[in-house]
């Protein structure tokens, strides 16, 4: 009998730990950001952009990035993939020898033929680089890949690649969090 309540305890004191750790393995802060967009020689007016920014914990072993951010315009247009398959096998490099499949989430299965157009961010010191999500069957690679943009997390300054050479350079302000 008091092997069995020892069993149990134990069971119930492992599975609490694995259900405080899966629930607060990220922190998830929202941005307002202003700035500009930059194309070539040209630049844009002032633009607003949203992002949310998740940061993994360091005991979340399990997801191969350090987190995530997502944009959206002011007005609640989410940018999109197309022609993407939600479904598709797609992975992250984060070593010489370290490959590991992206792990699936709400952003990926919006649309049957696109999804969100999010980035994978990798902690250097105080900013967050970005990399932008891979595509179906594609790798990003987190070693060598140069980065489409990063976020300063003292500063709040953003800087990314918002299409295809358009660069969005920018301030953010936190949200009501």
């Amino acid at each position: 009998m008091r092997r069995l309540v020892r069993f149990l305890v134990g069971t119930f004191l492992i599975v609490a730990a694995l259900l405080v750790a899966f629930n607060y393995s990220s922190e998830t802060a929202i941005y307002e950001c202003s700035g500009t967009v930059t194309k070539a020689s040209n630049t844009s007016g002032p633009i607003t952009l949203f992002i949310k920014v998740t940061q993994n914990r360091w005991w979340a072993f399990w997801d191969p990035a350090d987190g995530r951010l997502r944009w959206e315009y002011t007005n609640g247009n989410i940018p999109t993939v197309h022609g993407d398959d939600s479904n598709a096998l797609r992975w992250i490099r984060t070593g010489p020898d370290t490959l590991k499949a992206a792990p699936p989430f709400a952003g990926m299965m919006y649309f049957a033929d696109a999804r969100e157009d999010f980035f994978v961010t990798k902690r250097v010191d105080t900013f967050l680089t970005l990399y932008r999500w891979p595509k179906a069957g594609e790798t990003v690679d987190l070693t060598t890949k140069s980065t489409q943009g990063r976020f300063a997390t003292i500063s709040n300054a953003l800087t990314f690649d918002i299409s295809e050479g358009a660069m969005f350079n920018g301030n953010c302000k936190p949200k009501n969090n």
